[in-house]
């Protein structure tokens, strides 16, 4: 699977790109292409499926299945057009694939999960709320620029200082209806980021 994105290292932020869209486009025809009848939904999500917000160029792809062990079917397709399978990577009952450049660096992140399950719920929940509040995305993007540019004690670090404002964002979502997923209201909870390479 090709890619343009521009890569850099691994805690860089740059600023939004109105290409990442379309990046994201030519990525979910690919996935369809292979493994349609095996999935329920496809969705851009993280920093860059919202426009303005700067992130790390890399692409968030969000693949919903009925059932986990069923959806096992769905991975040597992905394998086949240059997908890395990375098992559950700190997510329970989660597909993790990542695309990678020559020199390692990632391009592109796929997390297949359940469409009923709470990882699933918290990724668009959070995408849908940094869409609808601009203060909030605003916020975001300060605090991504201010980690990136410190030094990282051990790998995952940058991940696990966003997490008290991811949880934070979800506490405030407690009371919208979940209206891509379900009826029922979002519940307060713990953010447990992972520290997937």
């Amino acid at each position: 699977m090709s890619t343009a994105l521009d890569n850099r290292s691994p805690s860089t932020v740059l600023a939004y790109d109105p290409t990442w869209p379309d990046t994201f486009e030519a990525a979910k025809s690919q996935i369809l292409n292979a493994i349609a009848h095996h999935i329920q939904s496809i969705h851009h999500v993280g920093s860059t499926s919202v426009p303005g917000l700067a992130a790390k160029p890399i692409i968030d792809i969000l693949v919903g299945v009925h059932d986990w062990e069923e959806a096992r079917v769905a991975i040597p397709p992905l394998q086949r057009i240059g997908w890395e399978f990375r098992g559950q990577r700190g997510i329970p009952r989660r597909h993790y694939f990542v695309i990678r450049v020559p020199d390692g660096r990632r391009t592109h992140h796929l997390h297949m999960l359940e469409t009923t399950s709470r990882a699933y719920a918290d990724m668009l929940a959070f995408r849908d709320h940094l869409l609808a509040h601009p203060a909030a995305a605003t916020e975001y993007a300060t605090l991504k620029r201010r980690l990136a540019a410190r030094p990282e004690p051990h790998r995952g670090a940058y991940q696990q200082s966003k997490a008290p404002f991811i949880q934070r964002v979800l506490c405030e979502c407690q009371s919208q209806p979940r209206q891509a997923f379900g009826r029922d209201p979002l519940r307060c909870r713990t953010f447990k980021p992972s520290n997937a390479p």
